[in-house]
Parts: C-alpha cells; structure tokens; sequence
C-alpha cells in the first residue's frame, strides 16, 4: 500500500487545543470551552454562510470535544441548507471514485454535517415526519448513554440511579469506543486502498424472528432496510460502503442451532450483529441462549460488535460481563414509549391533512399499528385493540390496523397478523437505528483528530494502532468465561460448546453457504433474491439415489418475490427413499471453514422446527433411533444408539459415547423403516465440533 498523509487541517488557535498539563484538564474552562468554541464556529458560519456564500469557513474540532452536530438542535440544522454554511469540502480524489485520502479531519466533518443536513430535510418533509421530527430524533434517542465499566452486579443499580433505565441506548464506555473504533479502521482501510479497487465494506447483520425478518411486510421495508437508506451516504462520505443484511428467520431462537452456526448463516465478515429474538425470547426467558450467542459471537472471525433489542434486564446485564467485546442495547420499553408519545391520530381534527405519512393512523388510543399488549402467548402478547374493546373504539383503532400494511403490489401477502409490526413501525426504528450509527460516525472523526494529535498524521501508523487495540480486545475476551454452568452436556465440555471450532453443514435460506453453494456444492452462487441452488420441491421430488436431498415446502414460499427471504429448508428423508448418506462436512465447506485445531468428532443433528412445536403425525422424531423401530441412523457405518437432546437439537450417541473420532469427516446414513410411503424426517441443519 502507498504511504499517504491527510491534507492539513485548518490551524487551530493556542486554545483550542488540547490542555498539557493536569491542571488544565482539571480547569472547567478547558473541559467546557472546545465546545463552546465549536458551536460558536458553526452559529458564526450559519451567520456568515448567509451573506457571504462563496466564502469557505472552517470547522474547528478539538481533541477533548465531546461534541456533536446536534448539539446545534435538529432545529438550527433543518433551517440550514447546503448553501448556507460552505464547509471545508475541497478535498480531491486521486482516482475520482471516492477516495478520501486528501481530506483533512476537518473536512470529513463537513461532509458529515452536510449529509446530516440533507437527512434531516428528508425527513421533515409531510411524506416523512414532518414537524415532529426534532420531538422523535432529539439527542435522547439517537445517542446512548454510556456507562463506565463498574463491578460487576452493580451496573443495574448504577443506571437506575442516574434513572437512565428508560434511556433508548445503552451501551458501555468501552463497547462505545469499540464501535468507534470499528468505523475508524473501516475508514483507514479506504484512506490507504489503492487506486480504484472497491471501497471498504461496513456490514450490519440482523439476526432475529419473524418480526425483525419483516413478516407482513414488503423486505424493502423492513428496519434494516431503512437502515440501510438511512446512512449509507453518511457511510460514503468516509469513504465507506455501508451493507445492512436482513437475516431474519421465523419462528427460530437465537440458540443453539442458530449461535454454533453463526459463521454459516451470516457470514465471516460482520461488524455489528443484530439480536433481535425478543418476541420469542422475552426477557423474563433464562439468559443461557443470549450466553451462547455472545460466546459465539466473541470467537467470531470478525469479532462484531453486537446490538441487542431487549428490554433492560438480566440478559443485557449478563452481557456486560463478557470482557473484551462491544455491545449496545436498543431499549424495546423505551421505544414502546416513543411509539406511545406519538400524535394520537383519535384526537386529530384531520390526520389526512395535518399529521405527516410516517405517523398518520400509527397510534390510535393506546393502540400502535392497532395493536395493543395482551396476555395471549399464542400472539406474542400483542393482540389488535378492536377484538378486545367496545365496537365505538374498534371503529376508530381500526384505522390504525388498517393503515398497518402496505404491500402494493404483492397483494395477496400473508403473516399480516398482530404481532409482527407494520411499515410505519419497521420504517420509524431503521430511522432510530440510523441516527443513532450517524452519531457513532461523528464521535469516530473526534476520535480520529485524537489520534492524529497523539500519533502523527500517517494513516498506516494510526491503523497499526486500532488493529493493536482489536487484538488486545480478542485476548482479553479469550481470559473471559461467563456463564460456564448455563449449558451441561453429559460428555461434553462446555468450553467445548461455547467456543469450540465447529462446521455447520444448514440448508436454511438466507445462510452464506447456501447462497454460495457450499452447502450443495454447486456453481450456482446467487443472493437473498435468487441465482442459488434452490434445492428439490418435496412434492415433485424423484428418488435421490442414495443421496441426502436438500429439499423445499412450496407453502413455505409466497407468489410475489417482493416480501420475506427466509425459508426453512431442510434435508429430507423419505420412507420410500430407503437408506440415504451424505457426508459432513462437504469438501467445500471443510475448504472455506478451515479449522485450526483437531476436531473432537462430536455431530449434532438439528430438526426442521413446526409451527407451534406441533409436527404433523408422519413427522420422525430423531430420539425414535432408541426405540430401534422405525428409524435408523448409522456414522462411518456404526450405529447411532441415542441422543442427549440440546433444545431443539441432539448430540448422536454410539456404543461408545458421543465422540465418534477425531477426523475431518463423517459419513451419515438415514433409513426410515415403514409400512410404506407415509413417514419423513427434516433436518435443519447438523453440526461437527
């Protein structure tokens, strides 16, 4: 890579420097004045901008600011235009593709405010939210709180007594400064590429059920989405390309079968990873899965830092413990308090004409989208207000229900139920999201005059640095172990299944090996939209010829392409099939997932999950093996004895326990034996430590 320095940064005055002695930093006036230095700057250059337009005006920023563009009010910025301020935005590409080599920290904040500026016109116009966009994204929900790392057992009490339990985002000092620190070498990354080869790649992952999967929905208008159109210009003016994936599977847990096949499904290149799991794991669930997710997470290739959306309780709490990775929770009870402080269009004269799109028919009553909390499980405690009110209320919470989905053209859309939010809902936490990074990326800039005070303007050094500080992170997590009694494996070591190296052979849709035909092999290389090896429809499937089938429920599919990507594949064995085999790991994935150590020969066998736990009756349960009647599995031609069951998965026991040798692969044979045609089994995913 070619050295290359930043252009110099407007000269700052003596004062707006760091202080160098401990007296000055003890001085309010120098803890105070950078700020106000700063806002003076940007007020003076509103002033200035508006009578001497072709004038360039600085920004100074300062090492000990802990300043951000809003704090100038959403109100001052959405009266800006382009125009009006002209910030130092001179810095020219070598390549003319956006590389930012020669911008100087000054001017990527102006590029910065710019984009800030142009976002919040967006979303002040009446399709958007008009003039209650200050009242929704004010500081408090778009900025975390952020706690220091206290003794363990008393960050509860430390939050409540601030009363900062109701705070949006939380999140730790240090998992802050992680973040930080992520988008900075995304952004050194891009300063010291070459010429003309891609961008550096900022990817978000969301991992959850059917809610954040966007079910009743078109899959552009889910959160991630939003995300994505939210600050992905934010993203590119740090010479950054932002990717928001939406991973989303119905009906499934976080654990286990979705945690130990993490690089699988969403890939080893993540930076922050999504748990969105709350409607099917409420808080008052015990945190062992939320454990073995962070676990997993944390021997990451990647590392991401990870978000939660969750109430504030136990398992964030628990989350705090793990040492040496970021997290941030999205606070589910603050945002139901954001939804609920909303216009309620009830008491609006005129709500076609006076309420903006984004929050017309959202709340009516206490009913968001329709919906309000109830004690029925069976809908997530969320059930729509009309069915449990008087009929002169359901009239007008009605309109709220039906405002709720908008899936234009995809007419006939299903999973429009009560529980699963609509575009309003989806469109109003991506836009939270999205504020919330954009201050992230303002704080990293900060961040980065820091750096450049302390270790000199050469990119690659400062670099060098971060990338020192990801390590040290990556050891102290290895010196961490939380939660070692949560999950207890007869014969199985929990650090074993925790942080052991294993290989996930899935069929599930959206999944990286699917989509790049690993899991079947195959050239076929496609994305959440298509292009991949889809696999046999079950009903038209010939025989396979001894071979395990990847196989697909033409009812788990919708007509229109414009909604939901995730499909619950599974390999299938028939009762007519006779004696079908498949080795695991393929070739392939045993290629892309290299170990580094020798395995432990251990297979997990995960089933296809059933709507509400309740299979059809032809449905083969994996723990039949031990009646030794109808199902039969073999590995490398011994025979499988048992299970010890981990949730909805089975470790497979032999004659000789769960460990069948130590060795790269591992032939299974499945036979169903039967009167005939009538049973199957479906398998979701095995997986080899």
């Amino acid at each position: 890579m070619r050295q290359r320095r930043w252009a110099s940064a407007p000269t700052r005055p003596r004062y707006s420097q760091l202080p160098q002695s401990s007296a000055e930093q003890r001085n309010p006036l120098y803890r105070h004045l950078p700020s106000v230095i700063i806002l003076a700057s940007f007020l003076s250059g509103w002033l200035l901008g508006r009578h001497e337009t072709s004038r360039n005006i600085g920004v100074n920023l300062t090492l000990q600011s802990t300043y951000h563009v809003k704090n100038i009010g959403n109100a001052m910025i959405s009266k800006m235009s382009a125009s009006s301020v002209i910030f130092e935005e001179q810095c020219e590409t070598s390549d003319g593709n956006g590389n930012v080599a020669y911008c100087s920290v000054a001017e990527l904040f102006g590029k910065l405010v710019k984009e800030r500026i142009r976002l919040g016109q967006q979303l002040t116009a009446m399709n958007e939210y008009g003039t209650y966009y200050n009242q929704i994204f004010s500081d408090i929900n778009t900025k975390a709180f952020s706690f220091p790392a206290v003794v363990k057992g008393r960050i509860k009490q430390s939050i409540q007594r601030q009363k900062k339990q109701n705070h949006l985002f939380l999140s730790s000092i240090r998992s802050m400064k992680r973040l930080t620190r992520r988008i900075l070498i995304k952004h050194l990354e891009a300063v010291l590429r070459e010429e003309n080869s891609p961008p550096p790649v900022f990817t978000w992952m969301t991992a959850g059920d059917s809610s954040a999967a966007g079910h009743g929905n078109l899959y552009s208008q889910s959160y991630t989405a939003v995300l994505q159109q939210t600050v992905q210009a934010h993203f590119e003016a740090l010479g950054i390309r932002f990717e928001a994936k939406n991973y989303g599977m119905g009906n499934y847990n976080s654990a286990p079968e979705l945690a130990l096949c993490m690089n699988e499904i969403f890939g080893d290149d993540i930076d922050v990873l999504m748990w969105d799991f709350a409607s099917l794991q409420p808080s008052s669930e015990p945190v062992h899965k939320s454990v073995l997710w962070a676990h997993r997470a944390g021997i990451h290739p990647t590392r991401p830092i990870l978000f939660y959306y969750d109430s504030f309780g136990e398992r964030f709490l628990k989350l705090q413990e793990f040492d040496g990775i970021g997290s941030v929770l999205m606070n589910a009870d603050a945002l139901q308090s954001i939804r609920q402080s909303m216009p309620d269009s009830n008491t609006v004269a005129d709500p076609m004409h006076d309420l903006p799109e984004a929050i017309r028919y959202y709340r009516c009553g206490q009913s968001i989208e329709g919906g309000i909390r109830c004690d029925d499980s069976m809908r997530n405690f969320v059930c729509y207000a009309d069915e449990h009110i008087s009929e002169d209320e359901a009239l007008d919470d009605n309109l709220c229900r039906i405002q709720k989905f908008d899936t234009n053209p995809c007419i006939d859309a299903r999973f429009q139920v009560s529980w699963h939010p609509g575009w309003q809902d989806h469109k109003l936490k991506g836009h939270l999201l999205g504020n919330f990074l954009i201050t992230a990326l303002d704080d990293a800039v900060i961040e980065l005059e820091q750096l450049k005070a302390l270790r000199g303007d050469d990119p690659g050094t400062i670099l060098k640095h971060l990338l020192q500080e990801e390590e040290k992170d990556r050891r102290t997590f290895k010196r961490t172990f939380v939660g070692k009694d949560y999950w207890n494996i007869k014969g199985m070591d929990w650090k074993l299944l925790l942080r052991g190296e294993s290989i996930c052979h899935t069929p599930l849709l959206p999944s990286k090996s699917r989509l790049q035909g690993l899991t079947t092999e195959s050239d076929l290389v496609g994305d959440e939209f298509g292009n991949f090896d889809t696999g046999f429809n079950q009903f038209l499937m010939k025989a396979p010829e001894g071979v395990l089938p990847l196989a697909f429920d033409m009812n788990d599919r919708q007509h229109c392409q414009l909604l939901e990507v995730d499909h619950k594949d599974f390999f299938l064995v028939r009762e007519q099939d006779g004696l079908v085999s498949t080795l695991v790991p393929n070739d392939s994935e045993l290629e892309v997932y290299k170990r580094s150590t020798r395995p432990e020969g251990i297979i997990m066998v995960c089933l296809k999950l059933c709507p509400l736990n309740k299979c059809p009756a032809a449905y083969v349960s994996i723990d039949e093996i031990s009646q030794s009647t109808r199902l039969f599995v073999n590995v490398d031609g011994k025979p499988v004895t048992g299970v010890r069951k981990v949730d909805n998965c089975n470790i497979l026991v032999g004659e000789r326990g769960i460990r069948w040798g130590r060795k790269d692969q591992f032939q299974l044979d499945f036979h169903i034996n039967g009167p005939g045609n009538l049973y199957v089994l479906k398998v979701s995913s095995i997986i080899v430590f």
